[in-house]
């Protein structure tokens, strides 16, 4: 960014975050257009209030705002190649990531032009689930079904993926043929990353690539999905695909050194979640993705329409 379109750029960022921060999100969440969107993956972009979100289905991107009952279409399915999607990540240049699934690929979008800036391939027979943006720009994704970590860099106009991380290399469990690694957040030095069919959660060092388990006092995240942390509150979701799982987001208070976490609260609103899948967190709200994945994976009927929940981060309930 440079020039003067660059300098106008930043001094119109400040007044845009201030007009988003001053909408408050509606209390009876948001709807997402379509009777089989199942969606999936969260973006929240707090500079201008929109959110992003994808379809299982089909690949069709969603955007919305806070200030609307409903989202709309922002890229159609099979927009550059696009069948499927599973995470969705923002990052401060306003670029979107778009995880692809079992395409096993990643596609980088600028939300500002739609422009399609990058299309990155994963290991065949892969599950590119959800990714990370770090505070220098790295970005991580994790594989479900292949044991490894990508790392995604740019140079100028360049994209790289790179198999960063053999995880069979590490101490972190692996099963095949199950989902494994899902819900990835980067956090300063360390990658927090969580098995959801073990329910284990896993810090990451960046620098050195050493994994260590975290410490939940035998608590367990089975069905870990999308994470969102502030301060020293981690949200993990869970999701509903195992028999008798319940459905909720998890706080875990976490210590300083991201070595231990203790369960301290949950959201489990009135009438439930439906399978939630991704988080973002607002001023002083949880936007929470009712992606319905369980039912879409069982070839069952929708309950439509498809939503997001909103919930008052001062509504917590004690663990259960």
């Amino acid at each position: 960014m440079t020039g003067a379109l660059g300098a106008a750029l930043a001094a119109a960022i400040p007044a845009t975050r201030a007009r988003a921060d001053s909408v408050e999100p509606r209390p009876e969440g948001y709807i997402i257009p379509g009777d089989r969107a199942f969606p999936t993956g969260m973006a929240y972009d707090r500079r201008t209030g929109y959110f992003y979100a994808g379809s299982a289905e089909d690949g069709t991107l969603y955007r919305g705002h806070l200030g609307r009952p409903s989202a709309e279409v922002w890229s159609p399915k099979d927009t550059d190649g696009r069948t499927v999607t599973s995470g969705v990540t923002l990052d401060q240049q306003g670029r979107l990531y778009i995880a692809g699934a079992n395409t096993h690929t990643m596609r980088v979008y600028d939300s500002r032009t739609r422009r399609l800036l990058a299309t990155l391939k994963g290991a065949d027979g892969g599950f590119l689930n959800e990714i990370a943006i770090a505070d220098d720009g790295l970005v991580y994704a994790t594989d479900s079904y292949v044991p490894v970590i990508y790392r995604v860099s740019r140079e100028g106009a360049r994209w790289r993926i790179e198999r960063w991380l053999d995880i069979r290399d590490s101490p972190i469990d692996w099963m095949d043929g199950v989902v494994n690694l899902n819900g990835i957040l980067a956090t300063g030095r360390h990658l927090l990353t969580v098995n959801s069919s073990t329910g284990q959660l896993w810090r990451i060092d960046r620098h050195t690539r050493q994994a260590v388990e975290v410490g939940l006092g035998g608590h367990l995240l089975r069905n870990g999905d999308g994470m969102a942390l502030r301060g020293n509150r981690f949200h993990v979701v869970q999701g509903s695909l195992y028999e008798g799982a319940r459905p909720q987001v998890t706080v875990l208070t976490m210590a300083r050194d991201l070595s231990q976490g203790r369960y301290s609260a949950r959201y489990d609103p009135p009438g439930g979640f439906l399978h939630p899948s991704a988080i973002a967190l607002t001023t002083r709200h949880a936007l929470v993705v009712n992606s319905q994945y369980n039912r879409w994976r069982e070839g069952l009927p929708p309950v439509t329409p498809f939503t997001i929940s909103t919930v008052p981060l001062s509504s917590a309930q004690p663990p259960g």
